[in-house]
């Protein structure tokens, strides 16, 4: 998640959705793992003079944290350490879902673009990630991952990442879930699945 893409048209969507699913499977806290890797802001221009947006703008607008402010009954925890270590993140990870054993979570992945590609970056989270956070969270908790449309030429891509995720946690397709806004932004969807 960076900061510049922070509070847009598919943030709609990820929130209802994930305070939707906190509200179906009955989860006091969201745990957003947001794979954070914070972005210099280019500047503005006032009469013909280049300068920074103030900080209170950023925040304001483009605060990874400021969702966990909603006001709702259903508490928000922000995981914003920086993205930069596959290994150390990770860890990190696993050692927090403990924290929140005491109450029922959605546990919400949200990388820049979603599971890994054939050829993965920092903006893609793999499978092999997915799977030891999967197998790391309690019963009765939700996953949730963010997929944001891959390159395919106006092909069909949400059966392709579907089955792959699937695969990743090895569970049947049929029990992973597909939720999305297409009239709010048709190049998102969030995959979900309650942990038996």
């Amino acid at each position: 998640m960076r900061d510049n893409w922070y509070a847009d048209k598919r943030d709609l969507i990820k929130w209802g959705v994930l305070f939707r699913l906190a509200l179906k499977y009955e989860a006091a806290r969201i745990i957003q793992v947001a794979y954070y890797r914070p972005c210099n802001f280019e500047q503005i221009d006032i009469d013909g003079q280049q300068l920074a947006i103030p900080e209170e703008v950023i925040a304001h607008s483009r605060n990874v944290r400021s969702v966990g402010s909603i006001d709702s009954h259903i508490r928000v925890a922000v995981f914003d350490a920086v993205f930069q270590n596959r290994k150390t993140y990770l860890q990190a990870v696993l050692a927090l879902l403990p924290t929140y054993a005491g109450e029922r979570c959605v546990v919400f992945l949200d990388p820049d673009t979603g599971l890994e590609p054939q050829t993965p970056s920092l903006k893609h989270v793999l499978g092999t990630e997915v799977n030891a956070i999967w197998v790391n969270m309690k019963s009765n908790d939700v996953f949730v991952l963010y997929q944001h449309q891959t390159n395919r030429a106006g092909q069909p891509w949400i059966p392709q990442k579907h089955a792959q995720l699937a695969q990743a946690l090895s569970v049947p397709q049929a029990s992973l879930k597909i939720a999305g806004g297409e009239a709010i932004a048709r190049d998102v969807v969030l995959f979900f699945i309650q942990k038996p």
